[in-house]
């Protein structure tokens, strides 16, 4: 079944009513990710030398350890990132793709 020229143009003018009705809710979601792309960004780029503790993260990074212990666990979880060495009470973490970031397999 293929649409009439008609209702491909009544759809794009309901999605451009939509659009507007939610740009506000678009932007701000928008931003959101821009800046969670921003901290996992500086986290890998952080922990490509060498494993670092969740201090030593938001140390170089800038973000407050707490919201940088919810990343790492999510990286964690998803295999972006391994547990390494601890560090006295500290576990460090470290990238897990082959091996750039020393972390021992």
């Amino acid at each position: 079944m293929s649409e009439t020229g008609q209702e491909k143009q009544e759809k794009k003018e309901v999605m451009k009513t939509l659009r507007k009705a939610r740009e506000h809710s678009i932007k701000r979601a928008s931003a959101k990710l821009k800046e969670q792309n921003r901290i996992v960004k500086a986290i890998r780029e952080r922990l490509r030398d060498q494993p670092a503790t969740v201090p030593e993260i938001a140390a170089a990074t800038g973000v407050p350890s707490s919201e940088i212990m919810w990343y790492v666990a999510t990286m964690k979880k998803f295999g972006d990132i391994l547990e390494a060495d601890q560090d006295g009470s500290y576990f460090k973490y470290g990238l897990a793709v082959g091996g750039e970031s020393g972390v021992a397999d």
